[in-house]
Protein backbone atom coordinates (compact mmCIF):
# COMPACT_ATOMS: atom_id res chain seq x y z
CA UNK A 1 0.00 0.00 0.00
CA UNK A 2 1.33 3.20 -0.73
CA UNK A 3 0.29 6.65 1.70
CA UNK A 4 -2.93 5.62 4.12
CA UNK A 5 -5.30 7.85 3.07
CA UNK A 6 -6.83 9.48 6.15
CA UNK A 7 -9.72 11.98 7.05
CA UNK A 8 -10.57 13.23 10.51
CA UNK A 9 -13.84 13.78 11.74
CA UNK A 10 -13.97 16.72 15.14
CA UNK A 11 -11.79 19.39 15.23
CA UNK A 12 -12.06 19.27 19.21
CA UNK A 13 -9.33 19.08 21.80
CA UNK A 14 -7.86 16.18 20.65
CA UNK A 15 -7.38 16.47 17.16
CA UNK A 16 -4.60 19.10 17.44
CA UNK A 17 -2.58 16.58 18.89
CA UNK A 18 -3.52 13.79 16.63
CA UNK A 19 -2.93 16.36 13.79
CA UNK A 20 0.32 17.20 14.96
CA UNK A 21 1.66 13.13 14.82
CA UNK A 22 -0.03 12.86 11.69
CA UNK A 23 1.78 15.60 9.82
CA UNK A 24 5.17 13.42 10.80
CA UNK A 25 4.16 10.20 9.78
CA UNK A 26 5.53 9.65 6.01
CA UNK A 27 2.95 6.96 5.21
CA UNK A 28 0.13 9.12 5.77
CA UNK A 29 -1.35 11.67 3.78
CA UNK A 30 -4.44 13.48 5.67
CA UNK A 31 -6.58 14.57 2.62
CA UNK A 32 -9.97 15.90 4.05
CA UNK A 33 -11.18 17.11 7.59
CA UNK A 34 -14.28 17.95 9.08
CA UNK A 35 -16.17 19.68 11.12
CA UNK A 36 -19.75 21.00 12.26
CA UNK A 37 -18.61 24.34 12.88
CA UNK A 38 -16.07 25.58 9.85
CA UNK A 39 -14.62 28.37 12.04
CA UNK A 40 -12.34 25.32 13.19
CA UNK A 41 -10.66 24.96 9.83
CA UNK A 42 -8.48 27.62 10.13
CA UNK A 43 -6.08 26.04 13.14
CA UNK A 44 -5.42 23.06 10.64
CA UNK A 45 -4.97 24.05 7.09
CA UNK A 46 -1.88 25.15 8.23
CA UNK A 47 -0.52 21.56 8.96
CA UNK A 48 -2.89 19.83 5.91
CA UNK A 49 -3.07 22.85 3.23
CA UNK A 50 -4.02 20.02 0.67
CA UNK A 51 -6.49 18.58 2.63
CA UNK A 52 -10.77 19.16 1.60
CA UNK A 53 -13.03 20.78 4.30
CA UNK A 54 -16.03 19.31 4.88
CA UNK A 55 -18.77 19.81 7.63
CA UNK A 56 -20.82 16.74 6.84
CA UNK A 57 -18.60 13.79 7.53
CA UNK A 58 -21.21 11.52 5.10
CA UNK A 59 -20.66 13.79 2.40
CA UNK A 60 -16.77 13.36 3.40
CA UNK A 61 -16.97 9.60 3.18
CA UNK A 62 -19.05 9.59 -0.09
CA UNK A 63 -16.72 12.19 -2.33
CA UNK A 64 -13.10 11.12 -0.88
CA UNK A 65 -10.72 8.60 -1.76
CA UNK A 66 -10.00 7.20 1.50
CA UNK A 67 -8.52 4.16 3.83
CA UNK A 68 -8.83 5.40 6.93
CA UNK A 69 -10.93 7.82 9.62
CA UNK A 70 -9.96 9.11 12.48
CA UNK A 71 -13.09 9.55 14.56
CA UNK A 72 -12.74 12.41 17.25
CA UNK A 73 -16.43 13.24 18.01
CA UNK A 74 -17.83 13.39 21.23
CA UNK A 75 -18.60 9.60 22.49
CA UNK A 76 -22.64 9.89 21.36
CA UNK A 77 -21.55 11.06 18.41
CA UNK A 78 -19.25 7.65 17.18
CA UNK A 79 -21.57 5.40 16.19
CA UNK A 80 -22.71 6.54 13.32
CA UNK A 81 -20.09 7.50 11.35
CA UNK A 82 -17.83 4.60 12.43
CA UNK A 83 -20.66 2.36 11.20
CA UNK A 84 -20.93 4.18 7.79
CA UNK A 85 -16.97 4.16 7.43
CA UNK A 86 -16.82 0.25 8.07
CA UNK A 87 -19.46 -0.21 5.68
CA UNK A 88 -17.60 2.12 3.15
CA UNK A 89 -14.44 -0.08 3.44
CA UNK A 90 -12.29 2.30 5.51
CA UNK A 91 -10.08 1.32 8.64
CA UNK A 92 -11.32 3.03 11.86
CA UNK A 93 -9.09 5.05 14.43
CA UNK A 94 -11.61 6.08 17.33
CA UNK A 95 -11.10 8.37 20.32
CA UNK A 96 -12.20 6.40 23.59
CA UNK A 97 -14.59 5.62 24.46
CA UNK A 98 -15.76 3.49 21.95
CA UNK A 99 -19.03 4.26 22.65
CA UNK A 100 -21.47 5.72 25.37
CA UNK A 101 -23.02 2.55 26.19
CA UNK A 102 -22.25 -1.03 26.08
CA UNK A 103 -24.76 -1.60 23.38
CA UNK A 104 -23.32 0.75 21.25
CA UNK A 105 -20.31 -0.75 21.47
CA UNK A 106 -20.77 -3.98 21.19
CA UNK A 107 -22.29 -2.64 17.76
CA UNK A 108 -19.12 -1.25 16.32
CA UNK A 109 -17.06 -4.21 16.93
CA UNK A 110 -19.43 -6.37 15.10
CA UNK A 111 -19.45 -4.08 12.25
CA UNK A 112 -15.74 -3.94 12.19
CA UNK A 113 -15.71 -8.15 12.55
CA UNK A 114 -18.63 -8.05 9.66
CA UNK A 115 -16.00 -5.70 7.63
CA UNK A 116 -13.28 -6.80 7.91
CA UNK A 117 -11.55 -3.78 9.10
CA UNK A 118 -9.54 -2.37 11.01
CA UNK A 119 -11.56 -1.06 14.33
CA UNK A 120 -8.54 0.67 17.02
CA UNK A 121 -9.77 2.78 19.89
CA UNK A 122 -7.52 4.61 21.91
CA UNK A 123 -6.55 3.22 25.23
CA UNK A 124 -3.70 4.95 25.15
CA UNK A 125 -2.27 3.76 28.27
CA UNK A 126 -0.98 0.59 26.31
CA UNK A 127 1.30 2.59 24.36
CA UNK A 128 3.06 3.91 27.71
CA UNK A 129 6.13 2.55 28.67
CA UNK A 130 5.83 2.55 32.04
CA UNK A 131 2.68 0.49 31.87
CA UNK A 132 4.19 -1.99 29.14
CA UNK A 133 6.67 -2.14 31.35
CA UNK A 134 5.12 -3.13 34.30
CA UNK A 135 2.88 -5.41 32.13
CA UNK A 136 6.56 -7.34 31.35
CA UNK A 137 7.10 -7.43 34.97
CA UNK A 138 3.94 -8.86 35.89
CA UNK A 139 3.95 -11.22 33.29
CA UNK A 140 7.67 -12.37 34.49
CA UNK A 141 5.89 -13.14 37.74
CA UNK A 142 8.17 -10.36 39.65
CA UNK A 143 5.25 -8.99 41.63
CA UNK A 144 3.77 -12.44 42.06
CA UNK A 145 -0.10 -12.45 41.69
CA UNK A 146 -1.61 -9.30 41.66
CA UNK A 147 -4.28 -8.51 44.67
CA UNK A 148 -5.04 -4.95 44.21
CA UNK A 149 -4.36 -1.64 41.48
CA UNK A 150 -5.25 1.89 42.96
CA UNK A 151 -5.75 4.43 40.02
CA UNK A 152 -6.15 7.88 40.86
CA UNK A 153 -6.87 9.88 37.31
CA UNK A 154 -8.13 13.52 38.21
CA UNK A 155 -7.92 16.47 36.07
CA UNK A 156 -7.94 20.20 35.83
CA UNK A 157 -11.49 22.17 36.06
CA UNK A 158 -11.15 24.46 33.76
CA UNK A 159 -11.84 21.24 31.00
CA UNK A 160 -15.27 20.09 33.19
CA UNK A 161 -17.25 22.18 30.67
CA UNK A 162 -16.18 20.38 28.22
CA UNK A 163 -16.88 16.88 28.73
CA UNK A 164 -20.06 17.37 31.49
CA UNK A 165 -21.77 15.50 29.06
CA UNK A 166 -20.99 12.06 30.51
CA UNK A 167 -19.66 10.79 33.31
CA UNK A 168 -15.82 10.82 34.62
CA UNK A 169 -15.92 7.19 34.75
CA UNK A 170 -16.32 7.65 30.55
CA UNK A 171 -13.48 10.48 30.06
CA UNK A 172 -11.14 9.73 32.60
CA UNK A 173 -11.84 6.13 34.39
CA UNK A 174 -12.14 4.70 31.08
CA UNK A 175 -7.68 4.64 30.13
CA UNK A 176 -7.61 2.61 34.30
CA UNK A 177 -10.80 0.33 33.94
CA UNK A 178 -8.48 -0.76 30.80
CA UNK A 179 -5.33 -0.41 32.33
CA UNK A 180 -6.56 -2.96 34.93
CA UNK A 181 -8.25 -5.43 32.68
CA UNK A 182 -4.64 -5.82 30.37
CA UNK A 183 -2.60 -5.84 33.78
CA UNK A 184 -4.33 -8.45 35.66
CA UNK A 185 -5.39 -10.37 32.18
CA UNK A 186 -8.84 -11.17 34.30
CA UNK A 187 -12.12 -9.38 33.67
CA UNK A 188 -14.35 -7.35 36.49
CA UNK A 189 -17.38 -9.37 37.74
CA UNK A 190 -18.94 -6.51 40.21
CA UNK A 191 -18.73 -2.94 40.64
CA UNK A 192 -19.52 -0.54 43.68
CA UNK A 193 -19.83 3.06 43.11
CA UNK A 194 -20.56 6.78 44.65
CA UNK A 195 -20.35 10.38 43.27
CA UNK A 196 -20.68 13.61 44.02
CA UNK A 197 -21.40 16.44 41.96
CA UNK A 198 -21.18 20.53 42.59
CA UNK A 199 -24.14 21.66 41.29
CA UNK A 200 -23.66 19.72 38.20
CA UNK A 201 -26.62 17.71 36.34
CA UNK A 202 -23.21 15.14 35.64
CA UNK A 203 -21.01 14.47 38.71
CA UNK A 204 -17.54 15.93 38.98
CA UNK A 205 -16.23 13.16 41.30
CA UNK A 206 -16.70 9.13 41.08
CA UNK A 207 -14.91 6.57 43.28
CA UNK A 208 -15.20 3.16 42.22
CA UNK A 209 -14.13 -0.62 43.45
CA UNK A 210 -14.05 -3.33 40.80
CA UNK A 211 -14.09 -6.70 42.01
CA UNK A 212 -12.29 -8.89 38.97
CA UNK A 213 -13.23 -12.67 38.66
CA UNK A 214 -10.26 -13.82 39.99
CA UNK A 215 -10.09 -12.41 43.25
CA UNK A 216 -8.37 -9.07 42.27
CA UNK A 217 -9.83 -5.64 43.21
CA UNK A 218 -9.80 -2.06 41.46
CA UNK A 219 -9.90 1.47 42.80
CA UNK A 220 -10.73 4.26 40.47
CA UNK A 221 -10.53 7.91 41.70
CA UNK A 222 -11.93 10.07 39.11
CA UNK A 223 -12.29 13.90 39.37
CA UNK A 224 -12.55 17.30 37.44
CA UNK A 225 -11.46 19.39 40.32
CA UNK A 226 -8.04 20.17 40.16
CA UNK A 227 -8.09 23.69 40.52
CA UNK A 228 -6.26 26.46 37.78
CA UNK A 229 -3.22 27.17 39.87
CA UNK A 230 -2.31 23.92 40.11
CA UNK A 231 1.11 22.90 38.79
CA UNK A 232 0.28 20.02 36.28
CA UNK A 233 -3.50 19.65 34.47
CA UNK A 234 -3.33 15.95 36.05
CA UNK A 235 -2.78 14.52 38.98
CA UNK A 236 -2.17 10.64 38.29
CA UNK A 237 -1.26 8.15 40.44
CA UNK A 238 -1.09 4.04 39.89
CA UNK A 239 -0.59 1.53 42.50
CA UNK A 240 0.03 -1.60 41.75
CA UNK A 241 0.13 -4.41 44.68
CA UNK A 242 0.58 -7.78 43.95
CA UNK A 243 1.88 -10.60 46.79
CA UNK A 244 5.41 -10.24 46.09
CA UNK A 245 5.99 -6.89 45.15
CA UNK A 246 4.32 -3.66 44.10
CA UNK A 247 4.94 -0.82 40.50
CA UNK A 248 4.02 2.47 41.54
CA UNK A 249 3.64 4.47 38.42
CA UNK A 250 2.93 8.92 38.79
CA UNK A 251 2.08 11.92 36.59
CA UNK A 252 3.55 14.18 35.99
CA UNK A 253 6.55 12.42 36.72
CA UNK A 254 8.84 15.70 37.83
CA UNK A 255 11.84 15.20 36.13
CA UNK A 256 11.55 19.21 35.35
CA UNK A 257 10.32 21.95 37.79
CA UNK A 258 9.55 25.35 36.36
CA UNK A 259 8.90 28.51 38.41
CA UNK A 260 7.22 30.88 37.40
CA UNK A 261 6.48 34.47 38.98
CA UNK A 262 2.83 33.04 40.38
CA UNK A 263 3.21 29.16 40.36
CA UNK A 264 5.36 26.39 39.51
CA UNK A 265 4.69 24.04 36.61
CA UNK A 266 5.74 20.39 36.37
CA UNK A 267 5.48 19.04 32.89
CA UNK A 268 4.74 15.46 31.99
CA UNK A 269 7.17 14.46 29.56
CA UNK A 270 6.72 10.77 29.66
CA UNK A 271 2.89 11.34 28.09
CA UNK A 272 4.00 13.43 25.21
CA UNK A 273 6.99 15.30 24.38
CA UNK A 274 8.52 17.22 21.08
CA UNK A 275 12.18 17.39 20.13
CA UNK A 276 13.26 19.41 18.09
CA UNK A 277 9.68 19.78 16.51
CA UNK A 278 9.15 16.10 16.20
CA UNK A 279 6.68 14.73 18.25
CA UNK A 280 7.04 11.69 20.75
CA UNK A 281 5.65 9.84 23.31
CA UNK A 282 2.33 7.19 23.76
CA UNK A 283 -0.37 8.71 21.01
CA UNK A 284 2.52 8.94 18.69
CA UNK A 285 3.39 5.45 18.90
CA UNK A 286 -0.30 4.48 19.04
CA UNK A 287 -1.32 6.08 15.88
CA UNK A 288 2.05 4.81 14.39
CA UNK A 289 1.28 1.35 15.15
CA UNK A 290 -2.79 1.96 13.69
CA UNK A 291 -0.91 3.02 10.61
CA UNK A 292 0.94 -0.03 10.53
CA UNK A 293 -2.01 -2.00 11.15
CA UNK A 294 -3.32 -0.47 8.15
CA UNK A 295 -0.86 -1.14 5.82
CA UNK A 296 -0.64 -5.10 6.74
CA UNK A 297 -4.72 -5.41 6.94
CA UNK A 298 -5.02 -6.75 10.13
CA UNK A 299 -6.40 -5.74 13.39
CA UNK A 300 -3.56 -5.18 16.11
CA UNK A 301 -3.32 -7.64 18.55
CA UNK A 302 -2.05 -5.65 21.46
CA UNK A 303 -5.20 -3.53 21.45
CA UNK A 304 -8.62 -5.77 20.20
CA UNK A 305 -11.74 -3.91 19.77
CA UNK A 306 -13.46 -6.54 22.02
CA UNK A 307 -11.43 -4.95 24.62
CA UNK A 308 -12.68 -1.45 24.29
CA UNK A 309 -16.10 -3.09 24.48
CA UNK A 310 -15.21 -4.36 28.04
CA UNK A 311 -14.02 -0.81 29.21
CA UNK A 312 -17.08 0.39 28.05
CA UNK A 313 -19.28 -2.20 29.97
CA UNK A 314 -17.39 -1.57 32.87
CA UNK A 315 -18.18 2.18 33.13
CA UNK A 316 -21.75 1.84 32.58
CA UNK A 317 -21.55 -0.04 35.11
CA UNK A 318 -19.77 2.10 37.45
CA UNK A 319 -22.36 5.16 36.54
CA UNK A 320 -25.59 2.45 37.28
CA UNK A 321 -23.83 1.94 40.66
CA UNK A 322 -23.41 5.23 41.46
CA UNK A 323 -26.88 6.33 40.65
CA UNK A 324 -28.44 3.40 41.29
CA UNK A 325 -26.93 3.12 44.84
CA UNK A 326 -26.07 -0.25 44.67
CA UNK A 327 -23.38 -3.00 43.49
CA UNK A 328 -23.65 -3.97 39.82
CA UNK A 329 -22.77 -7.10 38.82
CA UNK A 330 -21.23 -8.40 35.47
CA UNK A 331 -23.66 -11.48 34.81
CA UNK A 332 -22.68 -12.24 31.35
CA UNK A 333 -21.05 -10.82 28.01
CA UNK A 334 -23.96 -9.00 27.29
CA UNK A 335 -25.41 -7.48 30.09
CA UNK A 336 -25.22 -6.65 33.82
CA UNK A 337 -27.87 -6.83 36.73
Amino acid sequence: MAAVRLAIVGLGRFASAHARVWTQLKDVEVVAICDRNPDAFAAFRPLFPGATCYTDWKEMIDTETLDALDVLTPEHLHVDPVLYALAAGLHIFVEKPLASTPEEAKRLVRAAEAHGRVLMVGHILRFDARYAAAKARIARGDAGTIRSIYAKRNNGKKYFHLYNRISPIFILGIHDIDMMHWLMDDDVCEVTAVRSSSGHETEDMIWSMLKFERGGIGILENNWLLPDGAASFMDVRTEITGDDGSVTIRDPERGMEVIGGTAAEHPSFLTGYEVHGKVGGPLADELAHFVDCVKLGRPSELLKPIDAWKAVRVAWAVRESAVQGRPIRLTSEDGAE
